[in-house]
């Protein structure tokens, strides 16, 4: 539910911010990237507090501040309001997630890849359901998806407030302070943040480039066919290849996709018509669906007991520069250049990637997983 909601809204923020309050590319880069930044390096904090007094209370917080956030969203229509909206409901994803992944973590090592596999299930079922549900509310008016959204966050904050969920999870607490710093110690954290960095680039292009390209294409209702797509195929890959997903070399898994990730972001400039766009977006999907969980799987593997949540938190906050610059650059690249242009700078960041994965990881485990069957 928290995933619908979700990808009920987040696909429409970048096209009405455009299309309906006539945003230009700063105040658009602005509110995506005020979101990103609140999500992914308030974290840092969540994570430790969560080592400290557990996920509970975070994750109920979490799901109300993003309440509030979409609930602004519906209600205002300048600048200045849809930034401090993005920033509240940024602030309860970092303590959403904050506290879920904290959760995550402490589950047994032999366990984490299938439990980062399910979790990403989620997200995809999430992804194919939402944008579904929102693309209707859209017909009328997307303010209806922000308000659905923000009634959704709400009523779940309520259950989780009634709930007990994570309490039998014992865990090792630790100070946050103690945690952060076994944290930003931590070299092979560091070596797969510059290594995950190229990603968290190309991963803002879900919300920005790709469906203002697609909308471009074919108009406002090849945005809902994105993300339909991209979740139905992240559900289906996953569901069928989740064995050989687990037992693979993380690393190798990493090399390939960014391989991948580099022909198929170039080859979006030959493409013509949105049917070859959505060829794309399946093929980006089976990237995401590897290095998504796989970045997960070796965060939690890496940390000690009692510091997951530090550790996701690092990785959190490293990534929003990365993704502060996706979102830029990506809105930049599609207001302002040519196809050519843009697609091959995006194949460029892939092959970064792919350089720095097989410099970093050197053709062997960065963490040796334990086999999971």
């Amino acid at each position: 539910m928290m995933n619908a909601s979700h990808f009920m809204t987040i696909p429409l923020l970048a096209l009405y911010m455009s299309a309906h309050l006539q945003f230009g590319a700063v105040a658009l880069a602005s509110v995506m990237s005020a979101n990103l930044l609140c999500a992914q390096v308030l974290p840092v904090a969540a994570g430790a507090i969560a080592d400290r007094m557990g996920s509970h209370r975070l994750i109920t917080v979490g799901l109300w501040l993003r309440g509030v956030g979409f609930l602004g969203f519906c209600t205002f229509d300048d600048v200045a309001a849809w930034v401090g909206a993005a920033m509240l409901a940024g602030t309860g994803v970092a303590c959403y997630e904050g506290g879920l992944y904290a959760l995550f973590g402490r589950q047994p090592k032999a366990s984490l890849a299938r439990v980062f596999a399910a979790n990403n299930q989620m997200l995809n079922i999430g992804a194919a359901v939402g944008p579904i549900i929102g693309g209707l509310a859209g017909l009328i008016d997307p303010r209806i998806a922000f308000g659905l959204s923000a009634l959704v966050f709400t009523v779940l904050g309520i259950v989780s407030a009634r709930s007990d969920a994570g309490a039998p999870v014992a865990f090792e607490r630790q100070s946050a302070l103690k945690s952060l710093n076994t944290a930003v110690r931590h070299p092979g954290l560091w070596r797969l943040i510059l290594v995950s960095l190229p990603w968290f680039f190309l991963f803002p292009q879900l919300y920005v480039a790709f469906p203002m390209y697609g909308g471009k294409l074919a108009g406002p209702y090849a945005v809902s066919a994105i993300y339909v797509v991209n979740g139905l195929v992240g559900l289906i890959f996953l569901s069928l290849s989740k064995r050989w997903w687990v037992s693979a070399a993380p690393a190798l898994l990493v090399v390939g996709a960014y391989l991948a990730a580099a022909v198929a972001f170039a080859s979006v400039s030959m493409v013509q018509g949105i049917a070859g766009f959505l060829v794309f977006i399946v093929v980006y999907t089976v990237i995401e669906t590897i290095l998504l969980p796989t970045f997960e799987t070796m965060t939690a593997s890496l940390a000690p007991q009692g510091c997951q949540g530090a550790f996701f938190g690092v990785l959190s906050a490293a990534g929003a520069l990365g993704g502060g610059a996706g979102y830029y650059v990506g809105s930049w690249l599609i207001l302002n250049r040519s196809a050519v242009e843009t697609w091959w700078a995006l194949g460029g960041v892939g092959l970064t990637g792919f350089l720095l994965s097989i410099t970093l990881l050197g053709g062997k485990r960065l963490v040796r997983l334990p086999s999971v069957r």
